[in-house]
């Protein structure tokens, strides 16, 4: 009996169970924490405005603020993932800028340096094989020191 018992315990249904519990438990303490948060006028601007949206219902300022969440998540990461992928390889200049749904990437590189381009064209394939269903894609503009451009203003320096 005690072997049966035990077995019952260890199944991959038991666990996914005591996992889905878990994490159900988790969800209402922290909406009660910001509950409490609301009652007490000791939630953030955000947090006030995210349940303000979600109980009065308006479904498109709801999306708005969860895609403002997403990319304050999501593009850091982009980044992160892209400059993972130069490991080395630097170009002259590198500067980013982002929108709704996409990472701007202005790169400057040596005249006639295909290597280099080749590692700016897959950094940029593999960021958007990872993060292109959740909406965002990077898009690079890549220029040769000879082209004498000038980083955009709204990009932001990050070599």
């Amino acid at each position: 009996m005690e072997t049966q018992e035990k077995n019952s315990t260890s199944t991959p249904e038991f666990e996914n169970a005591k996992k889905r519990e878990a994490w159900f438990d988790e969800i209402v303490a922290q909406i009660r924490t910001h509950q409490i948060m609301l009652e007490t006028g000791t939630a953030t601007p955000e947090t006030a405005e995210f349940y303000k949206s979600m109980i009065d219902g308006t479904i498109s300022e709801v999306v708005k603020i969860t895609k403002d969440v997403t990319r304050k998540l999501v593009v850091p990461q982009m980044i992160y993932l892209y400059l993972k992928q130069l490991q080395n390889n630097r170009p002259i200049k590198l500067a980013v800028d982002y929108n709704d749904s996409e990472v701007l990437l202005w790169a400057e590189i040596n005249d006639d340096d295909e290597a280099m381009e080749d590692v700016l064209i897959m950094a940029e394939a593999k960021v958007n094989a990872e993060f292109h269903l959740m909406g965002f894609d990077m898009i690079s503009t890549i220029v040769e020191k000879s082209d004498c451009l000038k980083i955009p203003n709204h990009y932001k320096n990050l070599i």
